[in-house]
């Protein structure tokens, strides 16, 4: 923290060092030799707590938060859909198809200790598996009680249309407002809860 002058009133400005190095000070002076010393236990203090908060912070994000499954190939728009709701919901993403599809499947047999997945943000094109067929093995197949939105880019009535038979229960077009899925995302996560 650092006090400046101005105009014979002081303000204050704070800045959060994440990374830091003090080097041992080149002085006879042992009162700057001390203030060294306890800034370098300062510091290991603040990392350790941060490193706590870290760990405390996961845990309630895992236990309390919804989880959701994104299946988003493309990096971009899975990071701009992870930063909309990250805030909210614990995301969980897959790069493809038959990844999204083997976690679900390992989720199912895991037993009741597991968190399951309460919503699943599901992309129509996607490497390996498309996302018509994936969202038909999710509803149809395991018979899992999980609502697929999808995110999208085609935006035919052709494609909604095949999205609602393979057991979709919503449908977003990309490019899309930001309020728009946060609106939908809590709609079917309430409905799931």
């Amino acid at each position: 923290m650092t006090l400046m002058e101005n105009d014979n009133q002081y303000s204050s400005e704070v800045e959060i060092i994440k990374e830091v190095e003090i080097d041992d000070v080149n002085s006879d002076n042992d009162h700057e030799i001390s203030l060294v010393k306890v800034l370098k236990s300062e510091i290991a203090s603040l990392r350790a707590t941060n490193a706590s908060l870290k760990i405390k912070n996961q845990y309630l994000r895992e236990r309390f938060l919804p989880n959701i499954l994104l299946v988003e190939d493309d990096f971009d728009a899975r990071t701009i859909i992870t930063e909309y709701l990250n805030d909210n919901y614990n995301i969980t993403d897959a790069g493809n198809g038959v990844e999204a599809l083997n976690m679900v499947r390992k989720m199912d047999k895991a037993g009741s200790n597991v968190r399951k997945f309460d919503l699943i943000l599901l992309d129509i094109t996607l490497p390996g598996m498309c996302g018509y067929t994936l969202c038909y093995e999710v509803k149809k197949n395991m018979k899992l009680n999980i609502p697929v939105i999808f995110c999208t880019i085609k935006n035919t009535k052709k494609d909604v249309i095949k999205a609602l038979k393979a057991g979709a229960d919503d449908y977003i077009i990309k490019p899309f407002q930001d309020s728009t899925l946060l609106e939908k995302v809590d709609k079917w996560v309430k409905i799931k809860r």
